[in-house]
Formats: structure tokens, sequence, C-alpha cells
């Protein structure tokens, strides 16, 4: 795969194998927020497997998402600049491979996209919906329930609707409201292959729209779509397997060489102010980070941002695009990097499909390539940032590569991995056995005991973790305060070692987060025991969420963040 630029997107091309065009080219037209987050490794997936099928493939993030740039939606509106973007990337594709039939892949919102491309294009062969929205006036509704749920307010209608990284204006809205594609008429002939885990009246009474017009449209027996809306959260995971849509896709639009080569084009972006470059880096070039930097003189400092959770290198509600920019402004680079087997580094050999566990993996290789990379291009000063488990692997990684001298971790969950379930830890580390016992006396704990949704080994496991972690943790610091250990701690012993080589570490966390857990525990929870280690303190801010979803709290953190890697 080539990462690629056009009109402002960056996307990726997956050609064939032997580098000659295809006259069949697929474009895969993601989904919105947490839709393209859950999907984007399976969709990585498809696009290599649709390029061995011998299909020239691209897939792109719109204006204003990912790792592409604001200005067209800032300018057009997001729905008019999302719309326009399947036509950029269309037309792109065929100059670019030959290609003289398309192919859209929609998921989600991405449906809603394809299908209205493919009802005012002459050239689209076919439509692959994966759980597909023919209404924008539900969908609508969907955002301002999540945006009512994440805030515990309900929006304001006729007012900027504000949900993760988005700003919706009420004309986009409104726009993508007035969207039926029950109305829309695709062009006679068309292959349409249907994909969804439930049945609704509303796909079908769109697929008998379509067929009255001509179009051909069949629902796929397809079982593995789950991985493109869900996945584990912490565990290693299998991403899709897309032999079945291979199927339907080879007998109904068979695609044939062309003799025109694949010749993209250098990838830069440029957001205001900033220069991006992609590279792809370590062994087999099988990493990749996205690297910004000042658009005018040289950073002397680049900092790694790397993945949080399972999530790909832009992160959740787009924090490292928005944070890798602000930096620039102050004249400091980045490189928001996806660690192996998430995003678009591939996994090693024999896990190229599947997501790696979130915690369980020594990400220091991963850093270390990256920043060889990096030192190659002329840096010399090197900082690291990470959110969550992404925090859990900066303070490790710091610890283990030498040449980073500035550490910023958010939400730092743990030092240590606990035992059993990661996930059962984290879900019960901030709940006692007291809130356990006093449920137990509600009359509705007992209906729900009684039905069997309660995750009895999940609970159980949570809580032996959490009663472990902190008798353990307050036995050692008995035990050192009254001389019978001499010992540090992990934490203690690291931060030592940080200290001592002259890095700088910052802990930053939610309001609550900093009395609760491991840091508390070694450090207080006001962080007073880090007066001990030269460099090194703690701050909340007021407003963060633990994600970072809650623009405010994102905002200032991300302020705090540019001012100390800006002031190194």
């Amino acid at each position: 795969m080539t990462p690629v630029t056009f009109e402002g997107c960056f996307g990726w091309l997956h050609a064939p194998r032997d580098g000659s065009g295809s006259d069949v080219g697929v474009i895969i037209c993601t989904g919105l927020i947490q839709d393209a987050l859950l999907a984007y490794g399976s969709l990585r997936v498809l696009a290599d497997d649709l390029a061995t099928a011998g299909y020239a493939t691209l897939r792109f993030d719109y204006p204003g998402t990912g790792d592409s740039t604001d200005d067209a939606a800032e300018r057009d509106g997001h729905w008019t600049a999302w719309q326009r973007s399947i036509d950029d990337a269309a037309n792109y594709l065929k100059l670019t491979t030959g290609a003289k039939r398309l192919v859209l892949v929609g998921l989600r919102l991405g449906t809603t996209l394809a299908t209205l491309a493919a009802a005012s294009r002459e050239d689209v062969a076919g439509l692959l919906l994966f759980e597909p929205v023919l209404s924008g006036r539900n969908y609508v509704r969907q955002l301002y329930l999540e945006a009512e749920m994440l805030s515990g307010t309900r929006p304001t209608k006729g007012q900027d609707l504000y949900l993760r990284e988005f700003r919706f204006a009420p004309a986009t809205l409104d726009q993508i409201s007035e969207v039926d594609l029950r109305k829309v008429a695709l062009n006679p002939g068309t292959k349409v292959a249907i994909a969804a885990q439930s049945e609704s009246k509303v796909v079908d009474d769109g697929a008998a729209a379509w067929r009255a017009a001509g179009a051909e449209v069949v629902n796929l027996r397809w079982s593995g779509l789950d991985p493109l809306v869900r996945h584990k959260v912490i565990d290693e995971d299998v991403l899709a397997d897309f032999a079945v849509v291979l199927g339907w896709l080879r007998e109904t639009v068979p695609a044939q060489s062309s003799a025109t080569p694949i010749t993209p084009n250098a990838a830069q972006l440029h957001p205001d102010g900033c220069v991006e470059t992609p590279m792809q880096f370590g062994p087999d070039r099988r990493l990749f980070g996205m690297l910004c930097r000042p658009a005018r003189g040289t950073a002397e400092t680049v900092v790694l941002i790397g993945n949080a959770g399972h999530d790909p290198h832009y992160a959740s509600a787009r924090h490292a695009v928005t944070l890798a920019r602000k930096l620039a402004a102050r004249g400091v680079a980045s490189l928001r990097l996806d660690y192996a087997g998430l995003g678009d580094s591939i996994g090693p050999p024999g896990k190229e499909r599947m997501l790696s566990h979130v915690f369980a993996v020594d990400r220091s290789p991963d850093v270390g390539a990256a920043i060889d990379a990096l030192h190659t291009m002329g840096y010399r000063r090197f900082g690291i940032e990470g959110l969550c488990s992404g925090a859990f692997h900066a303070f490790r990684t710091a610890l283990a590569e030498p040449r980073i001298n500035t550490v910023l971790v958010v939400n730092l969950p743990f030092f240590l991995l606990p035992a059993g379930s990661v996930l059962g830890y984290l879900e019960q580390k901030n709940r006692s056995p007291v809130e356990y016992i006093a449920k137990l006396f509600r009359p509705q704990t007992w209906s729900t005991l009684t039905r069997g949704k309660v995750d009895y080994s999940g609970i159980l496991a949570g809580q032996l973790g959490r009663i472990t972690a902190h008798a353990k943790a307050r036995v050692q610091g008995l035990a050192r305060s009254t001389g019978l250990l001499n010992e540090q701690s992990f934490a203690q012993q690291a931060m030592t070692a940080l200290a001592k080589r002259g890095t700088t570490t910052l802990f930053v966390f939610s309001p609550g987060e900093e009395a609760e857990g491991a840091f508390a525990l070694e450090f207080g929870p006001t962080g007073e025991g880090l007066a001990a280690f030269k460099g090194a303190e703690m701050q909340v801010i007021p407003g963060m969420d633990h994600h970072l979803t809650a623009a405010t709290g994102r905002v200032a953190a991300e302020a705090l963040m540019v001012d100390y890697f800006g002031r190194k």
C-alpha cells in the first residue's frame, strides 16, 4: 500500500501486486466517529484483499477527518465537502490507475455518500454497502443522542452540534437530514450488495426502489460483518474475513489488468502552518507514522504520539491530529504513529490480520524504529505523549529508550500490568466492594441477577485485582516508611532512572483519576511524592474526560501539552 494525497485528502492506494493498473477501481468510503475507528483495521485488510484480487483500491479520509486537512470542510461545510471528496477520489483513482469502471464500498454514513455518488456518475458499476444508512434524518437523531449521552445535556436544535471532533453547523445537519436513499435512482444495471446484521424496513424499501429502477440488488449472506462494527476493548482480536464479499465482487464486476502503470504522486499535506509527510519505516517498512512539522523554520524537537487503545494514529476525537498541528504552530514537530498491529502498521509475521493486544505488547521496538528513522532526518531531541494505554507504553518506552528526554502521560492506568483480566481490573478499579454490597439491597439488582445480565467473573477478577494491588502497595509503603523494606517499587525505580538521566515527566489526569489507582498509591493523590524526582510533576485538567472526547477539556489539555513540549 502506498500513501497518497489529493485535494487536501490523505489516503492509501492499494495496487495489484504486479504493479499494473486495473480496469475496475474500488473506492472505500468509511463511516464517521466510532464507526470509522472500529472498522479501520478491517477496511485496511479489505483494501489489501481487493488489490490481491486485481482491483486497484483507494481508501481515504474525508475533509476534516482523519489525517486530511480541514480547509474544504470549514469553507464549504462538511456534507458538501464530503460529497465532493468522493468525486475527487474517483477522478484521482482513475487517473492514477487507468480504471474505467468503479465500485464504491461504504460503511454506515459512507454508504450514504457512496450511493449518492453512484447515482450522479456514469462510471459506477457496483455498490457494496455495509450497515447502510438510508435515512439521513434517522442518522442525525443518532448524532444528537450520542452528543447528549457524552455531555449529559440535550443539544439545542438550530445551533451548532458539538460531538467529539466535530462541530456540525445547523445547515450541515439539515443537509444530511434531507437525504433519503429510497428516493435515489441508481443507474440501470448497477450491481448492489447489502450486508447488514439485522433486518430493516427502511433498507428493504430502498432495495425495492433500486430494483424498480433497474439495479441488481442482493442481500449478502455474510456472517463476518461483526469485526467492522465492534472489537475487543483490550485483547488481541481478529480482523474481518472478506472471502464472501470478494466472491460476490469477482462474479458481478470482474476486473482485468490494465496496461496503464500505477503512478501515485509523492504524498504531502499542507494544513495551515504545517507540512505533513507520511513515513513508512521499521522492518520491511511495516510501521507507519505521519510526520507533522512547522511550515517554516527547523524544529529541534519531535514528539512521538502513540495509539490509545485500538484506535488508529489520528486518535479518538482526532486528538492526535489537532495536537500535532498545534505543536507545529509552536515550532515543534511530531510523529503520530501506529504501533505494530494497529491502524496502518502491519502486525508481525503471522498476525497481519490481527489487532494486537492493547497493553501486553512491548512497544519500545516500534518507538526505537521511529526514532532511528527520525534521527536520519536530523532530529536529535525526542519527546513522547500517550493517553491511557498509550500513557502506559509511553512511560515504559521512555524508561527503555535513552534518547527520549521529555515524557507526558495522560490518565495513566497503572505502572505494571495487573494480574488476571486487565479489562476487569480497569472496569472495577474505582468500584469498592461496599458499592456492590449496597446494590444487593436494591430490588432492581435482583431482577438483573436473575436475568443473567451480570458478568460475575469480570466483577470478581476486577475486585480481586483491585484489592490485591491496593493491599500490596499499602504493605510495601508501610514497610518502606518503617525501614523494613529498602527496595523501591517499580514506579519509584523508574522515576529515579528518568530523573537521573535528565528526562522530564508530566502526569496529567482527569479530575478524580489522580486520586485513585496506581499513581495515588505510589506518589499520593496530589502528586506530593514526585517532589523527590527532579523534573517530575502532575497536573489535573478541569473538565477533561478520560478519553478526551469532550471539546472543552480536550482543548485545555492540548494547550497544556503544547506549552509543556514547547518550552523544553
